[in-house]
């Protein structure tokens, strides 16, 4: 079978030769030329000036296709898609349009996916041009890609997977770097907060040196003043005595006035102790010490009209809190004698659920006026206070009364299970 479906005879626009050897060399070259295409892997059609198909190799029929014959004397299209009814098929758009353009161009090539024979074809034509007079204007090979295809589909997705991978893996590291950035912002505001907290410590170490010695100062100079002035009397007194002994008459007045300087001292002695710690704090409680205090600030401020809104015992106050809660009773009834002008002053103490409440509420010049005159709000005191407070894990708030009149003072400390678990000092 030859590659156009017919036996033997010369190639169709050849002469047939003047001798049979010509004749026979010619099919000979004939019948080699069709076996060479048949095994290549590509449709191979020589078409005439309509674009029909004039040759063909044996491929249409491994591509079932149907026979070589059926094959001649139609085009590309029809050969490919025998049963197409579709108007716009692509395939037929393509080998419509590369057809009319090859004669301009002499080259034509093309690419598509056709979904009729679930192949990717590669369309090649190209102009015939031959010095010998045929029917064949143009050849056209037709090339099944489809493998090629589906690589450059396979590296386009394993592509796709990779850029998806590198964008996830840069996400990660961006994600990273962000917190590897947070990290070091939050270093060195720790660094920064350790350094503060540092010099604060050093502040506050220096502030309590100068207050441990103002305080002896003060006591030295109290037992100096009153006590020592007091036993001094006391001794010369008993000095005199002791040279009145023939005149027991004249004795007795001298040593009744050095029983009553050395009640005094006794006196002198214990309000010292009492204000360096009031035993008062040891033996019963803090709420019990805070009531003997307020008296005695009363007695001290008679012009300032005090009162106490106490609504808790010694037992409800823990005693990791006695001292706190007594020493800043201490200092905000003396910032209120100093600097608050007040008349009235509310003291206050009460207990939540899980929370210790102390108030001191003063009806005097509040904040600002007393800011004006000395800074209470950045002052020593309310620094301590603020720290003491703190220290026992609470809380100090400063409150400007209605109108700017007045200030409410609040210290909470949140209580924990085990402040009760231990009995009370008390």
């Amino acid at each position: 079978m030859s590659i156009d479906g017919r036996e033997g005879g010369p190639a169709q626009g050849l002469p047939a030769g003047d001798s049979p050897a010509v004749r026979a060399a010619i099919a000979r070259a004939k019948v080699e030329w069709e076996c060479t295409v048949d095994v290549l892997p590509d449709i191979i059609c020589l078409l005439d000036a309509a674009g029909r198909i004039v040759r063909v190799n044996r491929v249409v029929e491994r591509w079932n296709l149907g026979p070589i014959g059926e094959a001649l004397n139609r085009d590309i299209h029809a050969v490919l898609h025998p049963e197409c009814s579709q108007g716009g098929c692509e395939l037929r758009t393509a080998l419509t349009g590369g057809w009319a353009a090859l004669a301009e161009t002499k080259f034509e090539k093309f690419e598509l996916r056709d979904a009729t024979l679930e192949r990717a074809l590669q369309v090649t034509m190209r102009h015939m041009n031959s010095a010998v007079p045929t029917d064949w204007q143009a050849v056209a090979v037709i090339t099944d890609v489809t493998a090629l295809h589906l690589a450059r589909e396979a590296l386009k997705a394993m592509n796709a997977e990779l850029e998806a991978r590198v964008r996830l893996r840069t996400d990660a590291l961006a994600a990273a770097n962000s917190d590897l950035q947070n990290e070091i912002v939050r270093r060195e505001a720790a660094e920064q907060a350790l350094r503060r907290s540092r010099n604060e410590l050093a502040t506050l170490s220096r502030q309590l040196i100068t207050a441990q010695e103002m305080e002896r100062t003060r006591i030295a100079r109290e037992l100096h003043d009153s006590v020592g002035q007091q036993l001094s009397a006391i001794k010369y007194s008993l000095e005199r005595a002791e040279l009145s002994q023939q005149r027991p008459q004249a004795a007795r007045p001298i040593l009744q006035r050095a029983i009553a300087a050395l009640q005094d001292a006794m006196e002198e002695l214990r309000d010292i102790a009492m204000n360096l710690r009031p035993a008062v704090l040891d033996d019963l409680g803090a709420v019990s010490a805070v009531s003997w205090f307020c008296r005695q600030f009363a007695l001290s401020y008679p012009t300032l009209n005090l009162s106490e809104r106490l609504s808790v015992v010694d037992s409800d106050v823990p005693q990791r809190l006695a001292t706190a809660v007594f020493r800043s009773l201490q200092e905000l009834l003396n910032n209120v004698a100093k600097h608050s002008q007040a008349r009235e002053v509310v003291v206050s103490l009460s207990r939540a659920s899980d929370q210790l409440v102390l108030e001191v509420v003063d009806d005097g010049i509040g904040l600002a006026g007393s800011a004006a005159s000395t800074p209470v709000k950045s002052g020593r005191g309310i620094r301590n206070l603020r720290e003491r407070a703190e220290m026992t894990g609470g809380q100090l708030s400063l409150l400007e009364g209605e109108r700017g009149n007045g200030t409410c003072a609040r210290v909470e400390w949140r209580l924990v299970p085990g402040d009760f678990s231990e009995p009370n000092a008390a």
